[in-house]
């Protein structure tokens, strides 16, 4: 099995006709606005929550059943 890395594809002479299109401070707030928006983590998650317990346990995960009770000790701490 290989893995295909998407960055390795990109060529610096588009990126060089995306900034000659677009201009150099155009370019990089939508990148900076990208990387600072996080919706890859938020989408990943909600891949994982949709998971049943069968994957979830092969990729070693948790159930996804009611969680375990919590000790009588830990409770005046929430």
């Amino acid at each position: 099995m290989t893995k295909t890395d998407p960055v390795s594809t990109l060529s610096l002479s588009l990126l060089d006709a995306i900034v000659a299109r677009h201009g150099l401070r155009r370019v990089f707030l939508a990148l900076l606005a990208a990387a600072l928006r996080g919706d890859g983590m938020r989408r990943t998650k909600a891949r994982l929550d949709m998971l049943d317990d069968h994957l979830r346990r092969d990729v070693g995960l948790p159930p996804r059943g009611a969680s375990p009770p919590m000790p009588d000790w830990l409770r005046h701490m929430w």
